[in-house]
């Protein structure tokens, strides 16, 4: 018995120092336990990484905060910057570019006179043909047919002349024999007074068939001038611009129910008709020059002049309907080519022109900030014109006072704000383009831009 227990302290003892754990074997946990120096280490580096973290976190947020107060305490210390530009009036001078379309000086269509068909027509479209030049001949067989007619109907009422003035020599003849015999008593009274009106009607009868002979005559002219229709000729010298004219086609008389033939027009000298609003109408004179230019042909100018006016408004546009004659003996002018006509006109009434994105439209209406001395004051105006980069006031402002190019609703009433000058342009002339009259509010792309470009004044 004691040698086995013996061998099972030896096993145990073994097992203790091999450090292994066998069937039987007992678990010491206190072996397995972190020391109190590796407990520091771990400690100390949690620390040091929470702290790392606090650091990240907090430092950036106190950087913005102190940032943010530095701009507050700055913009309180500082007024607000503000582009400002003077209220101009245009020069006395105003160039005026309206657009207008080229027409012939006069253009007309040709219809035919009388029915019949086309025997053959000898221009076409771009011939050059001078007045009274045929273009073409027709066949009208009905026309002929009547005009025989007419004739031989003259020729019946002639004969009818000559029946009537033997039958009248006769009765003149037969009413002096009775005459001569009335005194001697071989023939009674009633006898010559019978003789005597025979030959007053025979008399008549003349005069009727001279009357008929000159209807009849009438009606010969009037079918030869029929028949003289059947030939087409130019009515002015010009160019054909359009042929309808087919041989063997048959054509009738007249406007309504006829087909065109022809049409021609005179281009030694265009017109354009240009429509100038009311704003400019009263410095429209007739001879005033008016030099024209095409987008065909860049860099050549066309001397035109106002040949006339219609002397009145058009109620739907309110502008006045003027004609510029242009030489064009070349025929470098097309009659519907587009035209950009040039005014220079004289106004009495100068307009006052601020920036365009110096008025503010909103709810309180159409506004423009006035900074005088250095202190906003919002005024409001009357848009006279739009000009596209400008605006032409009509009132509500004066001629040199000073306004905020770019405003918003930031900048109060009252608010005191730092002047700068808009760089220096030109001085103030009305544009050379076409005007909006009257415009009111500019539309939703001006409004747009204006929404984008924002204020220039600084957040007080």
């Amino acid at each position: 018995m004691t040698k086995p227990l013996e061998s099972a302290q030896a096993a145990e003892g073994r097992g203790a120092q091999g450090g292994g754990h066998g069937e039987g074997e007992v678990f010491d946990p206190a072996e397995h336990r972190p020391t109190t120096r590796g407990l520091g280490i771990v400690v100390v580096v949690v620390v040091l990484l929470l702290a790392g973290l606090a650091v990240a976190g907090i430092v950036p947020r106190i950087m913005h905060r102190s940032a943010m107060d530095d701009d507050e305490r700055r913009a309180a210390s500082e007024m607000p910057r503000v582009r400002v530009a003077k209220a101009e009036r245009s020069t006395a001078k105003s160039g005026l570019t309206l657009p207008g379309s080229v027409q012939p000086l006069q253009e007309t269509i040709l219809y035919a006179r009388a029915n019949g068909y086309v025997r053959k027509w000898l221009v076409d479209i771009g011939a050059q043909v001078k007045k009274g030049q045929v273009m073409a001949e027709l066949d009208i067989p009905d026309i002929d047919e009547q005009l025989r007619q007419a004739e031989a109907a003259a020729n019946q009422a002639q004969a009818g002349i000559n029946q009537a003035k033997s039958q009248r020599e006769l009765a003149r003849t037969t009413n002096n024999r009775y005459e001569t015999l009335g005194p001697s008593g071989v023939v009674s009274q009633q006898e010559i007074e019978q003789y005597h009106s025979s030959y007053e009607v025979q008399q008549s009868n003349v005069a009727a068939a001279e009357a008929s002979y000159g209807s009849a005559q009438a009606n010969v002219r009037r079918y030869q001038d029929l028949k003289s229709f059947g030939t087409i000729t130019a009515p002015f010298d010009g160019v054909v611009t359009m042929r309808a004219a087919e041989v063997g086609q048959l054509v009738t008389s007249g406007t309504a129910s006829g087909q065109a033939l022809f049409k021609v027009a005179e281009v030694d000298i265009v017109r354009v008709f240009v429509n100038v609003p009311q704003l400019y109408s009263a410095g429209i004179k007739v001879g005033m020059d008016a030099p024209t230019s095409m987008r065909e042909t860049p860099g050549r100018v066309f001397a035109g002049s106002v040949a006339r006016t219609a002397n009145e408004l058009d109620m739907a546009t309110r502008s006045l309907l003027t004609e510029v004659d242009i030489p064009n003996a070349d025929r470098t002018l097309v009659s519907g080519m587009y035209a950009q006509v040039a005014f220079d006109v004289k106004r009495q009434d100068r307009p006052l022109f601020v920036p365009a994105t110096a008025v503010l439209f909103d709810a309180q209406g159409t506004r423009v900030a006035v900074v005088h001395d250095g202190v906003v004051s919002w005024k409001t105006v009357v848009i006279d014109g739009d000009f596209g980069d400008r605006l032409a006031i009509a009132s509500g402002l004066a001629e040199g006072e000073t306004v905020a190019v770019t405003p918003s609703e930031r900048l109060i009433e009252g608010l005191h704000v730092k002047m700068e000058a808009e760089p220096a342009q030109a001085p103030a002339a009305e544009p050379t383009r076409t005007p909006t009259e009257g415009a009111g509010q500019p539309s939703g792309p001006q409004q747009a831009s204006q929404a984008e470009k924002g204020s220039g004044a600084k957040s007080p």
